[in-house]
């Protein structure tokens, strides 16, 4: 029997919950796809709600498995993406600070102005036959981009973690 959109989105929206509350867990990859087959087998029987339901909250079946570990662990997805936020956010503001300058420069007629960060040097030019930007690399700016990605990456992965051999607590513990 084949599942219904209906089903599958019920499914697959349980199964994202539940994987990324997982990502603590080495090789969720392997529970995460048992999961959908009985998820899929149950719901033959009993129907996808019921099935989902039965399970609980993915949050919290979740956290029965990362209790298995021990410990609490990194979460690398969560840091790659914190990290990936906080490099999106410099790069807007260096496309807004150079789109604010050339327009500076067309409200002013025209010209060139360079301007110096950690030793990179920008060029930025509006005339009447061309409108660019030019930029130089330095060491220090790639240590800057870095760090700006870097540092939110290791508090969002909580890498401490990692050095920790302290049991996890869970909800059940903490109530």
């Amino acid at each position: 029997m084949s599942t219904s959109l209906r089903d599958a989105w019920t499914r697959e929206r349980y199964l994202l919950q539940f994987s990324w509350a997982m990502q603590d867990y080495p090789k969720n990859a392997a529970i995460k796809r048992e999961l959908r087959t009985e998820l899929t087998a149950t719901a033959a029987e009993v129907g996808m709600r019921q099935a989902v339901a039965d399970l609980g909250h993915p949050r919290l079946l979740a956290e029965g498995y990362i209790a298995e570990l021990g410990r609490r662990v990194p979460r690398w997805t969560t840091g790659a993406v914190w990290g990936t936020l906080a490099l999106c956010a410099l790069v807007y503001l260096v496309l807004a600070y150079s789109a604010g300058t050339l327009d500076t420069l067309a409200q002013l007629g025209g010209g060139t102005v360079e301007r110096v960060f950690l030793g990179a040097t920008t060029t930025y030019t509006h005339t009447a036959d061309a409108v660019s930007v030019g930029s130089t690399l330095t060491w220090q700016v790639a240590v800057f981009y870095l760090a700006v990605f870097t540092i939110p990456y290791l508090l969002g992965a909580r890498v401490w973690r990692a050095w920790t051999t302290t049991p996890a607590p869970t909800r059940a513990a903490r109530a």
